[in-house]
């Protein structure tokens, strides 16, 4: 029994071993290839989990400086932000105080809630008026 106990700890031992020295050729390999163009790696963001109290300071009617009004709710968890006159678009946490649509309009709350910044407000417009579109076309 001591033997075969010792044989398969000299066999992980010699595995290892030939495993730690097959690393660096492998690596040698790879800095070769880094000096190729390499082929571009898309990453999926992960998204800032808001628990929905948190959201409630946000939860109000804002007047913006172009006299568009908008408008944060949130429905069975979700976050949205509706322009006057057009359907709600979803909105993600990105941290406590910035949110994002899907198509890049990046909302950020500063003062605790008082002030909204939005950039890239053309997307939100956009993303908006897709949504409204998208609607008109499911009642037709």
């Amino acid at each position: 029994m001591k033997i075969i106990v010792l044989s398969l700890a000299a066999i992980a031992v010699w595995s290892t071993a030939e495993f730690a020295i097959a690393e660096p050729q492998a690596q040698g390999a790879n800095a070769t290839q880094a000096a190729q163009p390499m082929e571009s790696v898309t990453v999926k963001a992960r998204r800032f989990h808001m628990e929905p109290q948190q959201f409630s300071d946000y939860e109000y009617t804002y007047v913006l400086e172009n006299k568009e009004t908008v408008r944060f709710s949130r429905k069975v968890g979700r976050f949205f932000v509706t322009l006057k006159g057009q359907p709600a678009v979803e909105i993600f946490a990105a941290s406590t105080d910035q949110f994002e649509t899907k198509n890049g309009a990046k909302l950020v709350f500063s003062e605790g809630g008082e002030s909204l910044t939005i950039d890239h407000f053309e997307a939100l417009w956009a993303a908006s008026v897709a949504q409204a579109a998208a609607k008109s076309k499911v009642k037709k």
